[in-house]
């Protein structure tokens, strides 16, 4: 009996097909080939991107560093800079030998700097912390440091601002004072304090025996040393040492005048203005160097209140309440 075809062609050996290179059909281990030979190129770009990139490990010397201290650069601009600066003499006049001892200066102290940061330094230490501090607000300010303004810009600040330019004035006083006498009530003290106002304006002599025999005293506010200072005496050391009241009456004080009787915190003054220069007022040329100084100031607090109130944003602060 025959066998029928078909069981013949099952039990016949087939040949392998060369489907692998044929794209014109599917074939399942090309396509895990191809897919794998694209793996393996992604991690080759990846990892020639991460180990050349700009702040990875390197043995690459850019051309702008002289060295590169655990990948810290050190910039020849720097280099060339502190080396001349060492010997006074243009860069290209330095021997060999001094260049060397400048660069291993340079390593030296960027490894200290680096150590400084590595066991931190400038959260114990109160000088690094100042000098850190400091660094940080040369860098806030130099945008205005550098700018030089134009002289209208200067002039309409000098005139926005006008009642802040003027000369010093000089003032050579006595802050007297009464003291209290028993028995005495506020209203005597003051009536007293008005009959002393009148004497000194009718040219009574103001020395140790009419201080005594009143009741007075000098305030202590213009004490130097122990004594009280007869001598002249600045605006604005004036303000800063007599009471607020003292002053205001003070300073618009005549030469040779007395003041009324005023009343301060500590008790009742009599101001005698023994000299008076007055203040006057400054032309824009004479005031010039001032008014950029202002400005300057005035800048510097917008940016240095705009960089805290930044700063603040971004970090996490936790503080305890000040009673």
């Amino acid at each position: 009996m025959n066998e029928p075809q078909f069981n013949r062609e099952r039990a016949s050996p087939r040949v392998p097909s060369n489907d692998f290179f044929d794209f014109t059909r599917t074939d399942s281990r090309r396509s895990f080939a191809l897919l794998a030979l694209g793996a393996s190129l992604g991690l080759a770009i990846a990892g020639y991107g991460l180990f050349t990139s700009k702040g990875t490990s390197t043995n690459r010397l850019p051309p702008e560093d002289i060295a590169l201290v655990n990948q810290k650069p050190i910039y020849r601009s720097d280099f060339v800079i502190q080396t001349q600066t060492l010997y006074s003499v243009p860069f290209e006049q330095t021997t060999a030998q001094q260049r060397r001892k400048v660069l291993e200066d340079m390593i030296n102290e960027e490894l200290m700097v680096q150590r400084g940061i590595e066991v931190d330094l400038p959260g114990y230490d109160p000088d690094v912390r100042t000098a850190l501090v400091a660094g940080v607000e040369l860098q806030m300010y130099a945008d205005v440091l550098a700018r030089s303004p134009t002289d209208a810009e200067l002039e309409a600040y000098y005139q926005k601002h006008r009642d802040k330019y003027s000369s010093v004035g000089v003032l050579r006083l006595r802050d007297l004072m009464l003291n209290f006498m028993p028995g005495e009530t506020d209203a005597q003290r003051s009536e007293r304090a008005v009959r002393l106002v009148t004497e000194l304006r009718q040219g009574a002599r103001l020395d140790d025996a009419f201080m005594e025999k009143n009741a007075l005293r000098d305030s202590g506010a213009l004490l130097v040393s122990g004594k009280t200072d007869l001598g002249d005496i600045f605006d604005f050391a004036a303000q800063e040492k007599l009471q607020p009241q003292v002053y205001a009456a003070a300073r618009r004080l005549p030469a040779g005048q007395v003041s009324d009787p005023v009343t301060a915190g500590d008790g009742l003054h009599i101001v005698v203005m023994n000299a008076r220069k007055v203040p006057e007022a400054l032309s824009f040329s004479a005031a010039r160097e001032r008014v950029w100084n202002d400005m300057k100031t005035e800048a510097q607090e917008r940016i240095r209140n705009a960089t805290y109130g930044y700063l603040r944003s971004k970090a996490d602060i936790v503080a305890a309440d000040i009673h």
